[in-house]
């Protein structure tokens, strides 16, 4: 049987709160590894070892790359042929039976390296928040995502299923923590000319509610500028519609929270 492996990073969510912990727990034939990004919560090793799991500890919130990189790693020392393929899930991803059935449908087809189910956030009216497209440095939603092209196809990472051998002599770009992780490696296999296939199935991806607090907010878009500037520094179109992304994100920052500090962030 060809094996199947999800990572799930855990960010300060007790597992029997995580829908994704609780759903890829179900699913015995699927080996998970649970990444400990937390920094105020113990998460229960025991209890991930004793569901039949892998723990990983990062010691601190390490930022995605280096937890997915880690479990990568692990993957590696087991099976070193990397055999199989992989998911990547928060933990905070509604997961139903029916994806489920999907993945295992996409492995034995066997016709892309890369799968991205259908993702929805609550806003339809906006299009999909995953596949998404890329067009050289612009990133949008799209409406209707099969119709997307090889060369334009993009996803978030949450549901994503990656055929392992991509990552024989690939790891996650460490310079990033949070933001862009998703995109800076779809952007990688393109050139390698990974085959990118949407899956007919669909998740629900949870976010938070903007933080009205002003020092919050500027804290977490200090390190999205970061991520960004990251992306987009490999070319000088890239560096422009950066700076315009930062600008329009403080924009929409001050609109929120009212605080005229984050203009000179």
């Amino acid at each position: 049987m060809i094996p199947i492996y999800a990572i799930l990073v855990d960010y300060n969510k007790p597992l029997e709160q995580s829908p994704s912990y609780q759903a890829l727990n179900k699913q015995k034939d699927i080996i998970t590894i649970v990444c400990d990004n937390s920094t105020n919560i113990d998460i229960d090793q025991a209890q991930v070892q004793k569901d039949g799991n892998v723990y990983l500890s990062m010691h601190g919130n390490r930022g995605l790359p280096k937890a997915y990189n880690r479990a990568l790693d692990h993957i590696e020392e087991e099976n070193p042929i990397m055999e199989g393929f992989v998911m990547l899930f928060d933990d905070d991803t509604e997961i139903p039976d029916t994806y489920f059935e999907c993945v295992k449908e996409m492995v034995a087809a066997d016709e892309a390296d890369i799968y991205l189910p259908l993702v929805v956030d609550g806003h339809p009216e906006q299009g999909y928040l995953s596949p998404s497209m890329m067009k050289e440095v612009y990133i949008h939603r799209s409406k209707d995502p099969f119709s997307l092209s090889q060369k334009e196809l993009c996803g978030i990472n949450s549901g994503m299923l990656i055929r392992l051998s991509l990552f024989a002599e690939y790891r996650y770009n460490e310079d990033l923590f949070l933001d862009c992780v998703d995109h800076d490696f779809i952007r990688s296999m393109r050139q390698l000319d990974a085959r990118i296939k949407v899956m007919d199935t669909q998740l629900e991806q949870q976010f938070s509610a903007f933080d009205p607090d002003g020092t919050k907010a500027i804290q977490r878009f200090r390190m999205f500028k970061k991520d960004i500037k990251e992306f987009y520094k490999g070319t000088v179109k890239g560096r422009l519609y950066c700076a315009y992304v930062i600008h329009r994100h403080k924009a929409s920052i001050f609109l929120h929270t009212k605080d005229w500090r984050i203009w000179i962030q």
